[in-house]
């Protein structure tokens, strides 16, 4: 098996259980209570922004890579930067793992590039 098939196979693996793991979790978020009665509010842009970088950002790029590994990985790993630096609390292991779907979608949008080249 070639190391561009690893490639593909690891990032597809991983960015589906990212990417339904997401899912689960928004809409678990949207229509649960875990908001308190009044649902889901922001206390200012810098929470909206936020949002919108994780997990909308995430779920758009990991959909878009099925089709556009290149594009999708540039997304997923453009918004999950971005969030770190408008909230650098947030820099931690676990949150840093949810990079590996799109560094392994970007490594193989480089591979088949290169190879095509």
């Amino acid at each position: 098996m070639s190391r561009t098939r690893i490639l593909f196979w690891a990032a597809r693996i991983t960015g589906t259980v990212w990417l339904l793991f997401l899912l689960f979790m928004l809409v678990g978020h949207l229509t649960g209570d875990a908001n308190g009665p009044h649902g889901m509010r922001f206390n200012g842009t810098r929470e909206v922004v936020g949002f919108v970088l994780f997990p909308v950002c995430s779920i758009a790029g990991l959909a878009l890579a099925y089709a556009r590994p290149g594009l999708g990985a540039a997304l997923v790993v453009g918004s999950l930067v971005a969030i770190v630096a408008i909230q650098p609390h947030l820099l931690q292991p676990t949150f840093l793992l949810m990079l590996l779907p799109g560094v392994l979608y970007a490594l193989y949008a480089w591979s088949t590039r290169r190879a095509t080249a």
